[in-house]
């Protein structure tokens, strides 16, 4: 009970601070990190400069059908409809960071990865030591913790522009696909 009492402070102080929950505002530049992908390579956030990128957070195993599963759904839609316009496709990136690297090795994300689309040439899946991640995760308020061996956390998708300045964190999952992607594109297509 001391448990959930201390994180719904932490939470609560959080949201005070930024409704987003976020330590970046909108308009900063995001710093850079490096992380392990899928195909167990390096890759930094700067190696994707000059794309608009979004960045998530999910992992394999989650078993809340409205969370992780949702969001890999709703990403693989919205870079469905990102195909459509013309050029798009190489002007954005999107970036699904594990929050559970103990399980999520560069072996299981790529799988993970071949489950959701034939072709993630512009979906990144990134792991690394879980410091790193938490580093990153809290740049973008996104708070989680394991319980009974579940993880539970809260839902951000942030898009960033060429110049991998904050534009918006979409909170939850309530987003749509479509309204992502008219954002994406007005980023790829000023």
């Amino acid at each position: 009970m001391r448990k959930v009492l201390l994180l719904l402070l932490l939470l609560t102080q959080i949201l005070l601070a930024d409704p987003t929950g976020s330590t970046l505002k909108v308009g900063q530049k995001v710093p850079d990190f490096t992380l392990t992908n899928q195909h167990s390579k390096q890759v930094s956030l700067k190696d994707f400069k000059g794309k608009v990128v979004l960045v998530t957070f999910l992992y394999t195993q989650c078993p809340y059908p409205e969370k992780c599963p949702m969001l890999a759904q709703k990403l693989g839609k919205t870079r469905d409809l990102l195909d459509q316009i013309e050029n798009a496709k190489d002007q954005f990136q999107v970036i699904s960071i594990t929050l559970d690297p103990k399980r999520d090795t560069p072996e299981n994300l790529k799988k993970y990865a071949q489950g959701q689309d034939e072709d993630t040439t512009n979906w990144t899946f990134l792991t690394g030591k879980p410091t790193d991640v938490n580093k990153v995760a809290s740049l973008f308020g996104v708070i989680y913790f394991t319980e009974k061996g579940v993880i539970d956390h809260n839902m951000r998708t942030a898009v960033l522009d060429r110049d991998q300045k904050l534009v918006k964190i979409f909170t939850g999952n309530d987003w749509k696909p479509g309204e992502v992607a008219s954002l994406v594109r007005d980023l790829v297509n000023p």
